[in-house]
């Protein structure tokens, strides 16, 4: 392992966001998750590594007889030393390597530099990975995924098929809900008015960009503009809830996880092909309307000097 530490914790931190946490399940019994299964007995036995390996290798390759799924090496990693929530733990960590890269490698023998040529893992980028670190056993672990699946949906198998895995209930993924609830009410206002819903998307960006909690009631005041504003805005929010499950009273807000969704760049008024204003003061008084005779619509905007 002489020299191999260094890179390959480059290649994990490189690849992996440890904020963004899963973790495995099932249907109706998480003992019939058989990747959680196979992880469970190392984590009991780290003796059985190799056997359990295999049973890992053989149920990915069940899941990846669709054509578009890439051939690749596999491997399963016992890894010491970790640490999660400031706790020493235990991980183990699945990989599966979908390109090759050739580096060329010079060394002296027998007073001669010979050059060859070696293949293996990209170390820059990694394809397919998971870290599953031993704590929060009994819902399923926390785990760090990593799918650079593209476009492709078909090859969504690494997530959804092997690992079967999903989103932990904690403040990231919670925020991250909350935002997409506001997102998606900020897109719909800007349909019927442009101007309302830039103020809408930067008075949300405010509320989010503190860090601070947010009392899920007080959001309606905090982003819409009148009463009108508000009745649609719990009428969303219901509809949401009732479509992906009730938000908690309060909500811890995750700067980052908040950072990730488009609302902080939905400010922006674009008029035509022509111009862009951008709306820094939620409360600045912007009106619009249509020129009679040129049928071309405008904006008034009033600020102070």
């Amino acid at each position: 392992m002489d020299g191999v530490e260094e890179p390959f914790l480059k290649l994990i931190n490189g690849s992996f966001k440890f904020d963004d946490w899963k973790q495995f399940y099932y249907i109706d019994d998480l003992e019939l998750n058989p990747t959680y299964r196979f992880v469970s007995k190392i984590f009991g036995d780290e003796t059985c590594i190799v056997q359990q390996a295999n049973n890992l290798a053989r149920h990915l390759y069940e899941q990846s007889i669709h054509p578009n799924i890439k051939i690749g090496e596999f491997y399963v990693v016992l890894l010491d030393g970790c640490e999660v929530d400031g706790e020493p733990t235990q991980a183990i960590g699945l990989f599966k390597s979908e390109v090759r890269e050739t580096v060329l490698t010079v060394k002296m023998e027998h007073n001669r530099l010979v050059l060859s040529s070696a293949n293996g893992m990209n170390l820059k980028k990694l394809e397919k990975g998971c870290i599953v670190f031993n704590v929060d056993k009994e819902n399923g672990y926390k785990v760090a995924v990593v799918d650079n699946t593209g476009s492709n949906t078909d090859a969504h198998y690494w997530v959804d098929n092997f690992l079967h895995v999903r989103n932990c209930n904690d403040d990231y993924h919670e925020t991250e809900r909350l935002m997409e609830m506001c997102t998606g009410f900020v897109s719909q206002l800007k349909e019927q008015s442009v101007v309302e819903g830039a103020v809408a998307a930067k008075k949300t960006a405010e509320a989010f960009s503190t860090g601070e909690p947010i009392q899920v009631a007080d959001l309606a005041d905090i982003i819409c503009q009148n009463e009108e504003q508000k009745q649609a805005f719990e009428a969303y929010r219901q509809s949401f809830e009732k479509e992906y499950g009730d938000f908690s009273e309060e909500v811890n807000v995750v700067k980052k996880a908040a950072s990730r969704k488009p609302v902080t760049r939905m400010n922006t008024l674009k008029l035509g092909a022509d111009f862009e204003v951008k709306v820094l003061n939620p409360e600045a008084r912007i009106e619009g309307g249509v020129d009679k005779k040129s049928g071309k619509k405008y904006y008034t905007l009033y600020y102070e000097g």
